[in-house]
C-alpha cells in the first residue's frame, strides 16, 4: 500500500515536472542523466543475471560430480570389504592345508619307524638262523666223534658194532628227530607269528594309505569346489560389469568383454565431460591398459586351473597304479603262504634246512621288493605333494599380486577423488562465507531502506502540506524562506545519503560480478538482487523528484 501511494505521488510529481520541464532546460538535462543511469543499471542487471545463470550451471555440474564421487567411494569401500572377506577365506584355507601337511609328516615319521622295526626284526631272524645252523653243525660233529670212539673201543665184535650201531642209530635218530620236530614246530610258530605281524603291519600301512588317499581325494574335491566358486564369482562380476557398462556407456563407447571396475569407468566418464578434447585420450588409454591387465590375469588363472586339472588326472592315474601294485603284492603273498603250507613235510633235516633257507631268502627278497616299491610310491607321493604345494604357492602369490594391484588402483582413485573434492569443499566454504557477508549486507540495506522509507513518507507529508499551504503562505515570505532553507538542507543530506547508498550497492554488485562460482542459495541471491535493483530505481525516482522540487 505504501509503495502504491508513493508510486501515485511520483506519477503526480512526474506530471507536474513534465509541465515544468518545458520552461526549465536544467531539469531536462538531469532527466536525461537519470535515464542514462537507469539504462546503465539495466545493463548491469542483465550482465549480473547472465553471470548468475552461468554460476548456477557450474554449481549444478559440481553438485552432480560430487554425488558421483560419493557413490564411487561407497562402491570402492564395498569392494574393499569383499576383498578382505576373500583374504580371510584364503588364510583359513592355508591354515587347514598346513595342518594337513603336519599330519602327513607325522604319518611319514610313523611309517619310517615301522620300517626300521621291520628291518631290526629281519636282522634278528637272520642271526637266529645262523645260530641254528651252527648248533646243527656242532651236533653232527659230535655224532661223528661218538661213532669213531665206539669203533675204537670195540674193533673185533662186528655184529655187536652193527647192533650197537643200529641201536645207537635208532636212538640217536629218535632223539634227533624229536629235537628236529620240536625245532621245526617252534620255527613254524615263529614263522606264523611273524607272518601275522607282517600282515598286521601291512594292514596298518594299507589303512594309512587309504586314509591318505581319502584325505587327498577330499582335498581335491574341496579344491574343485573352490575353483568352481571362483569361476562363478568371476562370471557374476563380469555379468554385473557388462550390465553396468551397457547402462552407462550406451551410445558413447562400444562394449568390451573385460572385467573392469565400475568406479573407474564412472570417474573416466565424468573427466571426459569436464575436461577439454585434448585431454580425453589419457583416461581412455589407462582404461585400456587396465582392461588388458585384467584379461591377462584372467587368462593366467584359466591356465593355472587347466594345469591343476591335469595334475589331478595324473594323481588319479597314479592312485590306480598303486591299487594295482597292492593287488599284485597281495597275490604274491598268498602264493608264498601256499608254498609254505605245501612244504611242511620234509624227508630229511638237511633238505628241510635248505628249503627253509630258500623260503626265508625268497620271503626276504619279496619283502625287500615290497618295501622298495612302497618307498618308491612314497617318494612319488612326496613329489606330487611338493608339486601341489608349489602350484598352490604360485597361485597364492598371483592372487596376492592381483589383490595388491587392485588395492593400489583403488587407493590411487581414492586419493584422486579426495584431491578433487578438497578444492570443491574449499570453494563451498568460501561461497558460504560470501553468502553470509551478503546476507549481513542485505539486512543492513533493509534496515537502511526502512529508515529511508520513513523519511520519505515524512518528506512526502511535508511536501503535500507545503503544496496545500503554498497559496495561503505567499504573504509570509520570511517564514517560508526559513522552512525552504531547512527543507533544502534536509534534501542535500538525503542526496548525500542516497549517493553513499548507491556507492555501496555498486560495490556489492561488482563483488558479485567478480565471483564466478556461487553457492547453493543462488536463487535467493538473485531475488534479493532484483529487490535491491527495484529499491535503487525507486530511490533514483525520489532523487529526481527532490531535484525537481528544488
Amino acid at each position: 500500500c505504501d509503495l502504491q501511494n508513493t508510486q501515485s505521488l511520483i506519477e503526480r510529481l512526474k506530471t507536474e515536472l513534465n509541465t515544468k520541464t518545458l520552461s526549465s532546460p536544467e531539469i531536462n538535462l538531469e532527466l536525461e542523466k537519470a535515464l542514462e543511469e537507469v539504462k546503465d543499471c539495466k545493463e548491469i542487471n542483465t550482465s549480473l543475471q547472465l553471470q548468475l545463470e552461468t554460476a548456477n550451471k557450474t554449481h549444478h555440474h559440481l553438485k552432480s560430480s560430487y554425488d558421483d564421487l560419493v557413490s564411487s567411494n561407497k562402491n570402492l569401500e564395498r569392494k574393499v570389504v569383499e576383498l578382505e572377506a576373500t583374504l580371510a577365506k584364503y588364510k583359513a584355507e592355508l591354515i587347514n592345508i598346513q595342518q594337513a601337511k603336519a599330519k602327513l609328516i607325522e604319518n611319514e615319521t610313523n611309517l619310517k619307524k615301522l620300517l626300521d622295526i621291520e628291518k631290526l626284526q629281519g636282522k634278528s631272524l637272520r642271526l637266529q638262523n645262523e645260530k641254528d645252523s651252527k648248533c646243527i653243525q656242532d651236533l653232527n660233529r659230535q655224532i661223528k666223534e661218538m661213532e669213531r670212539i665206539i669203533a675204537r673201543k670195540h674193533p673185533d665184535s662186528v655184529s655187536a658194532l652193527i647192533v650197537a650201531a643200529k641201536e645207537n642209530a635208532t636212538d640217536t635218530n629218535l632223539t634227533a628227530r624229536k629235537l628236529l620236530e620240536d625245532r621245526i614246530k617252534t620255527l613254524e610258530q615263529e614263522v606264523t607269528s611273524r607272518d601275522l605281524q607282517s600282515t598286521k603291519v601291512f594292514m596298518e600301512i594299507q589303512e594309512k594309505f587309504n586314509q591318505m588317499k581319502n584325505k587327498y581325494e577330499s582335498h581335491i574335491e574341496d579344491l574343485e569346489l573352490h575353483v568352481s566358486d571362483l569361476k562363478n564369482q568371476m562370471k557374476k562380476k563380469t555379468d554385473t560389469y557388462d550390465v553396468y557398462t551397457q547402462t552407462f556407456f550406451k551410445g558413447k563407447i562400444p562394449e568390451k568383454e573385460s572385467f573392469t571396475i565400475g568406479v573407474q569407468t564412472e570417474a573416466a566418464a565424468h573427466k571426459i565431460k569436464s575436461a577439454p578434447v585434448g585431454r580425453n585420450k589419457a583416461p581412455e588409454k589407462d582404461n585400456h591398459k587396465e582392461d588388458a591387465h585384467l584379461l591377462a590375469t584372467i587368462r593366467g588363472l584359466q591356465t593355472d586351473l587347466s594345469n591343476k586339472e591335469k595334475a589331478i588326472l595324473k594323481l588319479h592315474k597314479e592312485i590306480e597304479e598303486l591299487r594295482k601294485t597292492n593287488k599284485r603284492l597281495q597275490k604274491e603273498r598268498e602264493g608264498s603262504l601256499r608254498n609254505l603250507s605245501e612244504r611242511k613235510d620234509f624227508q630229511s633235516y638237511p633238505e628241510k634246512l635248505v628249503a627253509y633257507s630258500r623260503s626265508g631268502s625268497v620271503q626276504d627278497f619279496r619283502k625287500e621288493e615290497a618295501l622298495q616299491q612302497l618307498k618308491l610310491d612314497r617318494d612319488k607321493v612326496k613329489q606330487q605333494l611338493a608339486r601341489l604345494e608349489e602350484e598352490y604357492q604360485n597361485l597364492k602369490k598371483k592372487r596376492l599380486d592381483d589383490l595388491t594391484a587392485l588395492q593400489d588402483a583403488h587407493e590411487r582413485e581414492i586419493s584422486n577423488y579426495v584431491s578433487s573434492v578438497t578444492p570443491l569443499r574449499e570453494q563451498l566454504e568460501m561461497q558460504q562465507v560470501s553468502v553470509k557477508t551478503l546476507q549481513s549486507h542485505l539486512t543492513k540495506a533493509k534496515e537502511e531502506l526502512a529508515i529511508v522509507n520513513v523519511e520519505r513518507d515524512h518528506l512526502n507529508s511535508r511536501l503535500m502540506n507545503g503544496l496545500q499551504c503554498g497559496g495561503a503562505a505567499l504573504g509570509d515570505g520570511a517564514g517560508d524562506r526559513k522552512e525552504a532553507d531547512v527543507l533544502l538542507k534536509k534534501i542535500s543530506n538525503l542526496e548525500k545519503h542516497y549517493e553513499e547508498r548507491e556507492y555501496r550497492l555498486r560495490a556489492i554488485v561488482q563483488s558479485l560480478a567478480q565471483k564466478s562460482i556461487t553457492n547453493r542459495s543462488c536463487d535467493q541471491c538473485a531475488e534479493r538482487q532484483q529487490q535491491l535493483i527495484g529499491y535503487k530505481v525507486e530511490l533514483d525516482q525520489l532523487l529526481a523528484t527532490v531535484r525537481a522540487l528544488k
